[in-house]
């Protein structure tokens, strides 16, 4: 028995550690939302249109959770996540997002309401680092969807291909 478990402990050690590690180089767009799951597929297609690999691109649906939301925060997963505007007050924290000013044009700039508009302590800038998707959004009427609160969109700090996700999140707004 004493050596039976001299070998498996290493074994599942092994097994646990290579099925924590995430060595996949892929974009993870995450939707904490009211959006049904049932409509995960035509989500991936809208959104993975702008890829021009579709394995490179890997697409979440969660039910709108503040739980949900705090783990993934944690664990760092996302590069793209569009929340239910609900949970914006768990997950808006400038020190934690990218700013969106450089992917947005005139006409999304004067969308963006001042709640999503922070001033960057380094440099005494103001910037957008949230954006707005409403039911009048053509991503939404694409899906077919229509929500009780808009979808809002943001880029984590700890995004690992930032340029990208901002580049999949231009697209997003301008082509949907």
């Amino acid at each position: 028995m004493n050596r039976l478990l001299h070998v498996l402990i290493p074994i599942v050690f092994i097994v646990i550690i290579s099925g924590c590690s995430n060595n996949e180089d892929k974009t993870h767009v995450l939707f904490i939302s009211s959006i049904p799951h049932t409509l995960a597929e035509e989500v991936e297609d809208v959104v993975s249109s702008a890829v021009q690999m579709h394995e490179d691109l890997r697409v979440q649906m969660h039910p709108m959770s503040y739980e949900r939301l705090m783990v993934e925060i944690a664990v760092h997963n996302g590069e793209i996540l569009f929340l239910d505007e609900q949970l914006m007050s768990a997950a808006y924290d400038p020190t934690g997002l990218v700013p969106l000013d450089e992917i947005l044009n005139d006409e999304w700039e004067s969308l963006i309401p001042d709640d999503y508009r922070a001033v960057d302590e380094k440099t005494g800038q103001t910037h957008v680092y949230a954006i707005p998707f409403n039911n009048d959004s053509s991503f939404l009427e694409n899906l077919g969807v229509e929500l009780e609160n808009p979808l809002v969109a943001i880029v984590p700090i700890y995004a690992e291909n930032k340029a990208f996700s901002m580049e999949l999140l231009q697209y997003i707004m301008e082509t949907n």
